[in-house]
């Protein structure tokens, strides 16, 4: 009783901290400026063919045999040709670490929306807001997707207190297997492979991910009860896969790639001529949303368990680490590590 009465006291208090998150998202959109994207990638989309210096690609006339959905994501082909074509290379380093780095930060929001305490709140639609990403940017949607988790959903005291059997990851669908395979695998290949036209390819069909993700993970869910399937994975476990990967394209990138981190990550001020120019700078924008955003969302979770009395003086040193860790082992990695810690705490304080 008494957990339930405190809850609605809360929800004012915590939504106004996160107005952050708000602002992020907010300067996020504003710097990558869809509108401009849209303008730049008009000519290519209406003619069909990508060009650049010392090269030329057609695009499919049809791709997903939906009329609205091929015209609607030519110009975001467009788009995203210098990085995966690999004709603008900051770009292209940039934007593949980015995006394998979007795997663990996807496989932590399906794991989130397994808690019951989590149902039907926006942390159970993680569909819905991957899908939103693609269309208007992570970056942007990210701050926004954890704003209304602070607003909407349980604090960390709340899981703390629950029982176990509200408060905890109840995983047993092939989270991982399936980002990997529709996500991991596919970017991958929109930046490896050795032909252009394939990596053209790899960029149509990553660009619905989210869809095929969340429909397969709804279909093996279907599938293990019809099997009568009682196992369990290990959420620490799985998503440690998810971290590997991103540390290492992280260790890779700091070892190979021929531009600063500087160069790589913020973007210029001011507005930028060409597609080229003006998508580099989006994608950097796109990419601080993200980070930003989950280790915002990473800072409140342990600002949170301190002021329940659920961890010491420890909290902060917890926060100034994830931007450490990041550093050197990346975004997604680092955010695998400060999600582990934060499962560990909620978990040793938690109800049989």
């Amino acid at each position: 009783m008494a957990l339930t009465s405190s809850r609605p006291n809360q929800v004012p208090l915590r939504t106004l901290g996160a107005v952050a998150f708000l602002l992020m998202a907010i300067w996020c959109f504003s710097t990558m400026d869809p509108e401009s994207i849209v303008a730049f990638s008009q000519p290519a989309a209406e003619s069909g063919f990508i060009d650049w210096d010392g090269g030329k690609l057609k695009m499919p006339d049809r791709f997903y045999g939906v009329e609205a959905l091929d015209q609607a994501f030519r110009g975001a082909m467009a788009s995203f040709a210098p990085s995966t074509l690999g004709y603008d290379s900051i770009s292209s380093w940039q934007f593949f670490q980015f995006l394998v780095d979007m795997g663990p930060i996807y496989t932590i929001w399906f794991l989130e929306s397994t808690r019951a305490l989590n149902s039907w709140t926006p942390a159970y639609l993680p569909t819905i807001f991957a899908l939103l990403g693609q269309v208007v940017g992570v970056g942007t949607v990210v701050p926004l997707f954890y704003f209304l988790c602070i607003a909407f959903g349980p604090s960390q005291t709340d899981l703390a207190r629950a029982p176990r059997s509200q408060s905890r990851c109840q995983n047993k669908l092939p989270v991982v297997p399936l980002i990997i395979l529709f996500h991991t695998s596919v970017v991958f290949a929109m930046f490896l492979a050795p032909d252009l036209s394939a990596r053209h390819y790899w960029t149509w069909a990553w660009q619905l991910s989210p869809l095929w993700i969340g429909l397969g993970n709804a279909a093996a869910h279907q599938a293990l009860a019809l099997l009568g399937w009682k196992g369990s994975s290990s959420a620490k476990q799985m998503l440690g896969v998810m971290g590997l990967i991103s540390a290492g394209v992280w260790a890779y990138t700091l070892l190979f790639s021929p531009h600063s981190l500087w160069a790589l990550f913020v973007p210029q001020a001011g507005p930028q001529a060409g597609l080229v120019l003006h998508m580099r700078k989006a994608l950097q924008a796109d990419e601080i949303g993200v980070v930003i955003g989950i280790f915002l969302w990473m800072a409140h979770c342990f600002t949170e368990l301190h002021a329940g009395g659920l961890i010491g003086n420890e909290w902060l040193f917890y926060i100034l680490l994830c931007p450490i860790a990041a550093f050197f082992v990346g975004p997604g990695a680092a955010f695998v590590l400060g999600w582990y810690v934060r499962e560990s705490i909620l978990e040793a304080a938690g109800k049989p």
